[in-house]
């Protein structure tokens, strides 16, 4: 076995360990760490679109314009879709119901249940 074999089997298992500390973290590191990492990307994010915001003015003031556009587009676009959708009845199933009238009942009737009240009235 070679140097450069021993390093590189080495490696793959240091690798394997921190893997394994890694899967054993308590719930609660793992969510401060990706909250690191999230906080760390945009802190890079925004340091790249300063960066290219000096350099290049105009691309950044026309690449804001055209972000500016497309958000108007989406928010006239959205009022006539609701204004548009104002009246009409919800999407969905439905089945319309006759209405009927009900005859006047006896209390006989309502007692026992059946039409049989009614003609011991009459």
């Amino acid at each position: 076995m070679s140097k450069l074999d021993y390093l590189q089997d080495k490696a793959v298992q240091l690798a394997g360990q921190l893997g394994d500390g890694i899967r054993n973290v308590p719930d609660h590191a793992q969510k401060w760490f990706k909250a690191g990492v999230a906080v760390g990307a945009a802190r890079a994010g925004g340091k790249a679109l300063t960066r290219t915001t000096r350099r290049h003015p105009v691309i950044a003031a026309t690449a804001a314009a055209t972000a500016m556009a497309a958000a108007a587009g989406l928010l006239v676009y959205a009022h006539r879709r609701r204004k548009a959708q104002e009246g009409q009845p919800i999407e969905g199933h439905s089945k319309r119901v006759e209405v009927r009238r009900a005859t006047r009942t006896s209390a006989a009737e309502h007692a026992t249940g059946d039409a049989a009240g009614r003609d011991a009235d009459q």
